[in-house]
């Protein structure tokens, strides 16, 4: 089974929103990755580590995968740091369809996973001061 059809079957077992329609907003708004290896989709947020929520109505600090999948030794964690657009300050996920979010300062994430350079927050905080 695919990482793909993975992830199709769980939203469908664990979710009332079916998974086209995930899809589809995350093609529209947000990031789509899919390989033999990995399929996830994100999209960035504003998290707060004070309430442990995500909201959409501040500048956005953090990526949220809502959804991710993958087959044999693939880490999709360091799939994600890899091809995200650009890092933020939080990367956070909720596992195993609880509500509860899992956010992790995205520096530390990207050592543990051995990924630096680009994947720092200080690149960010450089290209934020360009901009």
């Amino acid at each position: 089974m695919t990482p793909f059809d993975k992830a199709i079957l769980w939203q469908r077992e664990h979710s009332t929103e079916p998974f086209e329609d995930l899809l589809a907003w995350h093609l529209r708004h947000g990031l789509v990755h899919s390989t033999p290896s990995v399929f996830l989709l994100a999209h960035e947020a504003h998290y707060s580590p004070e309430t442990n929520t995500m909201t959409y109505d501040l500048p956005p600090n953090s990526w949220f995968v809502p959804l991710a999948a993958a087959t044999g030794h693939a880490n999709p964690i360091a799939e994600f740091l890899r091809v995200a657009t650009r890092p933020h300050e939080w990367a956070a996920w909720c596992r195993h369809n609880a509500f509860r979010i899992h956010a992790y300062p995205w520096t530390k994430l990207a050592a543990r996973v051995g990924l630096g350079g680009a994947t720092s927050v200080a690149s960010v905080a450089s290209e934020r001061r360009v901009a």
